[in-house]
């Protein structure tokens, strides 16, 4: 069984997702999948839905899988709705829900219970399908998500010491519903607070999407200075990253193992890039003060990671006189000692 974890990722598209590729049939790959594109695909050379739907239509949506492996393997599967992650990126869960998304894909589109878990015999091919169902009253701009699937591990397998392999797909879901052509994403700055960010005190600005359009090609750069200090700005870059529709983008601007302050904050937001569908550029600064308790720093500090101790500096220093009093020594005999 080969060790570690293996995420093959079988798509994503234009607006930077994830990077395209081909699925096809690989030697390192237990199962792959295939996305079979219906008629009402905008785009048949893409390997992910990208769907034109129409109010009150029905469809099924059908993909191929297929075991490559000499063993039964077991795949489980999931509709799940695009989020935006900490810091920019487009990432997905199932449950993801938000007050502007007014039609989640995971409500759309229905899995039979049968196809949550499937099995496969060696070699084994089979073709999936799950229901696309669209309101009467139509659906608006973008709805995204994806189909994912990955391989559960073998729980007789013989060798109970190895890190079983996992491997998983995600086939992008794009919708493209009324006045998707026209449609834009629309920032709003949300609210800055206090959090701990990888074991680290630090802010998160967050800045909500309340369209249903994706941003693509985003640049963010964020910057949080204390009031009346000198030398207390810190900064958050990140660039090339996407912004999913109906989601809100947290920007965190860490303290790393430095200890957070009670006072006045300024923060500087600065979020760059286009329009998913039509490439417009949309260019947007938010600047805002705030102030952060001494409880709340307090709080922060007191469960945050501390600085590691450099155990090497005693060492050394050791080492280092031991050195200095052999290379003494040897002076000593050699030149200065009485002969």
């Amino acid at each position: 069984m080969k060790k570690g974890l293996f995420v093959a990722l079988s798509l994503a598209f234009a607006i930077g997702f994830y990077t395209m590729r081909p699925v096809q049939a690989a030697e390192n790959n237990d199962f792959e999948v295939q996305p079979v594109l219906p008629d009402n695909q905008t785009d048949q050379t893409e390997n992910f839905y990208d769907l034109k739907v129409a109010s009150g239509t029905e469809q099924t949506l059908q993909l191929r899988i297929q075991n490559f492996t000499n063993k039964t393997i077991t795949v489980q599967s999931a509709i799940r709705n695009a989020y935006t992650q900490v810091g920019g990126g487009i990432n997905f869960d199932a449950h993801y829900t938000d007050k502007t998304l007014q039609h989640p894909l995971t409500t759309l589109l229905t899995q039979p219970k049968t196809q949550a878990t499937i099995k496969l015999s060696p070699h084994e091919a089979t073709t999936l399908n799950t229901t696309l169902k669209i309101p009467q009253t139509g659906i608006k701009g973008m709805v995204y998500g994806d189909w994912h699937f990955i391989e559960k591990p073998n729980p007789d397998a013989k060798d109970h010491t190895a890190v079983k392999s996992h491997y998983a797909y995600s086939v992008g879901i794009l919708l493209q519903g009324k006045g998707y052509a026209s449609a834009s994403a629309n920032l709003i700055y949300q609210h800055t607070r206090p959090f701990l960010y990888n074991k680290h005190p630090a802010m998160a600005i967050a800045v909500k999407n309340d369209q249903p359009m994706a941003m693509r090609q985003v640049a963010i750069t964020g910057e949080i200075a204390q009031e009346g200090k000198g030398n207390t700005k810190r900064s958050f870059r990140n660039s090339n990253v996407t912004i999913a529709p109906n989601s809100t983008l947290k920007v965190p601007i860490s303290w790393n193992y430095d200890s957070m302050q009670p006072g006045t904050y300024k923060i500087k937001l600065h979020v760059k890039g286009q329009n998913y569908a039509t490439r417009f550029p949309i260019d947007k600064t938010f600047v805002k003060t705030f102030t952060v308790a001494k409880s709340t720093a307090d709080h922060l500090n007191k469960h945050a990671a501390k600085k590691p101790k450099n155990n090497w500096i005693p060492v050394t220093i050791g080492v280092a006189g031991l050195w200095l009093l052999a290379v003494g020594s040897l002076i000593w005999l050699l030149a200065v000692r009485p002969r």
